[in-house]
């Protein structure tokens, strides 16, 4: 798995996202989540991306630092958790 080519594409919104803003095979933006992102894609991936709006910076470890503040934003917190089990475990019992 690339982390980085991983980064990349989720936040231009996923697989079928990139594939279509790129008019590339879905296939083929998959395989870079495994593989990484060639050199000439990526820089065809920065300006399809400035086009549509969602710029990659040019330090691409920032979009690590982004994704761990969002998923940090969405977690939910402990006491969410043990309401959810609680509530679980009472539909399993009905």
């Amino acid at each position: 798995m690339n982390i980085s080519a991983n980064l990349v594409i989720d936040h231009l919104g996923g697989t079928s996202a990139v594939a279509r803003m790129i008019e590339a095979p879905t296939s083929t933006v998959h395989s870079w989540r495994r593989i990484g992102i060639p050199a000439s894609r990526m820089a065809h991936l920065r300006l399809a991306a400035s086009a549509a709006g969602r710029e990659l910076p040019e330090d691409l470890g920032d979009l690590s630092h982004s994704a761990a503040d969002a998923a940090a934003q969405q977690a939910p917190s402990t006491g969410q958790c043990a309401e959810l089990s609680g509530s679980q475990a009472i539909r399993g019992a009905a």
